[in-house]
């Protein structure tokens, strides 16, 4: 793989990830009385993390689709990427 993939690759994941991230505070914003940032304790102590990653990863399937028909694969890759880690991280928090 060269460094010129690679660094899609890489650039698809953080995208995945700070989509999710917006994704999550977007949700949490317009239909909860929670912050991700200042309630992620108390939001990780109810159980409710995996439901909100799931929720969130909504803006990070929008962003795959973006890519997708675009034809820039590696960086879709690197969003589906972004999502098996934040499932993988979920479950261990």
């Amino acid at each position: 793989m060269t460094k010129e993939k690679a660094l899609k690759i890489f650039l698809g994941f953080l995208s995945g990830i700070v989509a999710t991230i917006i994704g999550t505070e977007v949700y949490l914003l317009l239909f909860t009385n929670y912050e991700l940032i200042g309630d992620f304790e108390f939001i990780r102590s109810i159980g409710l993390i995996g439901r909100l990653t799931a929720i969130g990863s909504l803006f990070n399937l929008l962003l795959f689709t973006y890519f997708i028909n675009r034809k820039l694969d590696f960086l879709a890759i690197g969003c589906i990427l972004a999502v098996i880690i934040l499932t993988i991280v979920t479950q261990l928090v």
